[in-house]
């Protein structure tokens, strides 16, 4: 039965700065390469994306560039051409893994994954589009639909029967996201050298992500205000990620007298840098409201950079015991973690070494072998 299963998956959600998502999604494509070559894929790209996995994958994956990034131009194509596809194509499975499939179902069967449920759960922390009543209405619609829904992380299963609460707990799996092996540690001197083009301050505590409401940059700059003002820390903050939305606060923070240039924008990093950029930290610190899985805090422990992050949603489920966990909300206790790990050389190695061996557990190739199990498990007929 293994190289009878057709299985298409919509890759049109992928964006040029890559998001947590895309990483999901990219990552997920590259494992199924390595451990499956019976399944017969097909990849359905935006045109913009053609060449993405160029060497990458094996005879048995098809790039279908279909589609165009414009939002208006891949939803037409998700919920009209695409559908149209899978009955040519004759596919047995349809992986729709970016919270909404389409309308119209066909023969085949469907597996959505939902990333998180932060649109219901904190809409307030969203553009205007992702807290609208039709998009969580096409949401809820579409994990109703599915015949698999897969989180990564066992907090996003229980949020999705939190608020879809019809749907059969049997028709959601768990299955967590990979580290990839590019993020591991590196010797210092290595990575000012390869990050000297980036001007970065030297040495430096580190948040890496979108600059928006939900990653709580508000409650970070705060405490490393507080942390300036009593003369405790003579690293610098480095954010590094792109402007997201609701950022202007944020950035008139960098203005103030008490952190001017000590805090710093990088913008967009390229996937070659960020690996370095997290292995040069002393420190990073991840105090989001809520994470589905929460890949930054991860790779940066696997790059052997000791780690704070808000003890809320998936953050709690993948890193307690290995991180240092605080209220995302109380800027003090915040503080004093901070101080203690840029101080205590004993307990950074601590947490350096609980962290690498945390981080290790999440891989790419299990991530494969789940999500084809899924595939499989659909394709011949089964029900979850």
């Amino acid at each position: 039965m293994w190289a009878t299963v057709r299985v298409g998956v919509d890759l049109t959600a992928l964006l040029p700065e890559p998001t947590g998502v895309d990483v999901s999604l990219k990552g997920l494509v590259r494992a199924l390469a390595a451990v499956d070559d019976a399944t017969r894929y097909t990849l359905f790209v935006n045109y913009e994306d053609r060449h993405l996995f160029d060497d990458a994958l094996g005879r048995n994956f098809a790039i279908a560039p279909l589609c165009l990034r414009p939002r208006p131009a891949r939803l037409a194509f998700q919920q009209m051409l695409l559908p149209a596809m899978a009955v040519a194509l004759g596919l047995d499975v349809l992986h729709s893994p970016s919270f909404i499939m389409p309308m119209i179902r066909g023969r085949q069967r469907h597996v959505l994954t939902i990333h998180d449920m932060t649109s219901f759960s904190l809409p307030e922390y969203h553009i205007p589009l992702r807290r609208s009543a039709s998009y969580r209405t096409a949401v809820s619609a579409s994990i109703r639909r599915a015949d698999l829904v897969t989180t990564p992380s066992q907090f996003v299963r229980e949020d999705i029967l939190r608020h879809v609460p019809d749907l059969a707990p049997n028709r959601i799996r768990v299955v967590p996201w990979g580290v990839g092996n590019e993020f591991r540690p590196r010797p210092e001197a290595e990575a000012r050298h390869a990050l000297a083009h980036l001007g970065l301050p030297w040495p430096y505590v580190l948040f890496v992500g979108a600059i928006q409401p939900r990653k709580n940059l508000a409650g970070l700059l705060e405490a490393y205000r507080r942390l300036v003002a009593s003369g405790d820390v003579a690293e610098h903050l480095v954010l590094a990620g792109p402007l997201g939305w609701d950022y202007t606060a944020t950035l008139a923070t960098f203005d103030t007298p008490a952190l001017a240039g000590r805090v710093h924008l990088t913008g967009y990093v390229r996937s070659t840098d960020l690996p370095w950029l997290y292995a040069g930290a002393r420190l990073f610190a991840y105090l989001s409201f809520e994470e589905g899985f929460g890949f930054p805090p991860l790779e940066a422990m696997a790059c052997g950079v000791p780690t704070i992050a808000s003890r809320s949603s998936a953050l709690t489920e993948n890193l307690e015991g290995a991180a240092e966990l605080v209220p995302a909300d109380a800027p003090d206790v915040l503080v004093a973690a901070m101080r203690r790990l840029l101080s205590d050389d004993h307990e950074r190695d601590r947490l350096r070494s609980l962290g690498l061996a945390r981080a290790a557990r999440f891989r790419w190739h299990e991530a494969a072998e789940h999500m084809r199990a899924c595939y499989v498990e659909l394709a011949e007929g089964r029900e979850p």
